[in-house]
């Protein structure tokens, strides 16, 4: 079996499943190799982690579905470098 090799892109299109834990276990892997060896990569991770915590911690109640794919699309859309300058 050929274990997919996650470049930037893929890591970034798939962190929020990453975080909640809903991808096989070899992207799973693939995944935690690629952000382990790109800071770029993790630093995005540790934004989206700490992002869900807060939101954790301040909502009670879930968004309607859309709603949150909405505001998942908008988050992924940001440049991230204009966020580190």
């Amino acid at each position: 079996m050929t274990e997919k090799v996650m470049n930037c892109e893929e890591t970034k299109r798939h962190v929020h499943e990453y975080l909640q834990k809903e991808l096989s276990e070899a992207e799973l892997e693939s995944i935690t190799t690629h952000i382990a060896n790109c800071d770029h990569c993790e630093w995005e991770y540790d934004f989206e982690a700490a992002l869900n915590r807060t939101i954790q911690m301040s909502c009670t109640e879930t968004p309607a579905e859309e709603i949150a794919e909405k505001i998942l699309e908008r988050i992924r859309s940001i440049d991230l470098n204009d966020i580190q300058h």
